[in-house]
């Protein structure tokens, strides 16, 4: 992975790993649905800190949009 490095330390030995996540959003109508991604987590080998960064957040951004494209206009859920 070339130029990560960590912000805390400035280590560049930097390992990058998906997880899965989930978090809750709001469509136009101000309905809450539940979104579920595979976001990239980064830690550091050196002093083990765990970030998410830009690739998180676009991946977040990807996965609200494509959830909203499926949604059915007034389905919600708890």
């Amino acid at each position: 992975m070339l130029n990560r490095h960590c912000p805390k330390c400035g280590c560049s030995d930097i390992v990058l790993r998906t997880v899965n996540d989930r978090f809750r959003a709001v469509d136009s109508s101000g309905l809450t649905f539940e979104v579920a991604l595979h976001v990239p987590v980064c830690r550091c080998g050196a002093c083990n800190l765990c970030w998410q960064g830009q690739d998180a957040l676009a991946a977040m951004e990807v996965a609200y949009q494509n959830a909203l494209a499926k949604r059915s206009p007034g389905q919600a859920t708890a």
